[in-house]
Parts: C-alpha cells; structure tokens; sequence
C-alpha cells in the first residue's frame, strides 16, 4: 500500500553517507517539516541534475525551516563520493533492502525507486506527495517548495 497525503509517513533508519551514521525520520520530523525525495541512483545524469538542482536552492528550504532527505538504493560509499564530487550538503540516505521505498510504495518495477517526493510535517504527516511519470521526469522544486509552503 503506497503511503497517501493525510496519513502518518513510515518510519525509517537509513545509514547516510558511512554505515555508522545513520538517520531517522523520526528523529528529524521535531525538528520542523521534512522534504523526503526519492531518486533511482546516484551518478545517473538525470539524478545528478535534481539533486544538484535541490543543493542549488537548499538555502530556500532551510528558510522554511525544512530538512531535505534524499534515498536511493546506492550504497553509504556510493553517496559519499557523489556527494562530494557534486557539492551536496543534505543526507543521502542508503535503502539497500528497499524498506523504504516499498513503504513509500515507489518501488520501481525494474527494483530501483521511482523519482517521487513527500513532504511531511512535523507531527509526521505526509502533507503533499508526487510520483514522476516516469524516472527521466524530475520535480520542478517551485513546485515541491509551494507543497512545502502549504504544509507549514
């Protein structure tokens, strides 16, 4: 079952970028919204364009007092070289059995996760959700930090 606007998001532990750091929804949601993206692989020129695009404008979500999150099924190394290859400051979380993703209900059929995000309050509520039509496709982030607006 896909999780829905409305109802409370799925937690989950995800190591980020070492398998000894590790990041939980829950443990950020106190903290203020959270903007959840899901993206099929690191490397990917679509992948690496969103995610330079969401570094880019992450001081435009910080001011909304939001966390970004990103998961894909890479592994913890995977992230940390991408990451600092492409300059990305926010937690890429490691979902290597997909737990999340099928919890999220964004399991690509091929096993990788669809691209999709959730914004979720700070109670833990999903408030705005959108899955791409397809995996080229990308969120245009005026979009997702509209959704972020409305949900705070």
């Amino acid at each position: 079952m896909p999780a829905e606007v409305g109802e409370k998001a799925p937690d989950f532990t995800l190591p980020s970028d070492s398998w000894d750091e590790k990041v939980s929804l829950g443990d950020v949601t106190g903290n203020g919204p959270v903007v959840l993206f899901f993206y099929p692989g690191d490397w990917s020129s679509v992948c690496t364009d969103q995610m330079g695009q969401v570094q880019a404008e992450i001081g435009r979500f910080e001011e909304k007092g939001a966390r970004v999150l990103a998961i894909s099924a890479d592994t913890p190394w995977s992230h940390r070289a991408w990451a600092e290859e492409r300059g990305i400051g926010f937690p890429l979380l490691s979902d290597l059995e997909r737990d999340a993703v099928d919890s999220y209900g964004v399991r690509h059929e091929n096993g990788f996760p669809e691209r999709a995000y959730f914004i979720i309050d700070r109670d833990g509520v999903i408030r705005a959700k959108k899955v791409e039509a397809s995996t080229k496709d990308q969120p245009e982030l005026e979009v997702v930090l509209e959704d972020l607006e409305k949900a705070i």
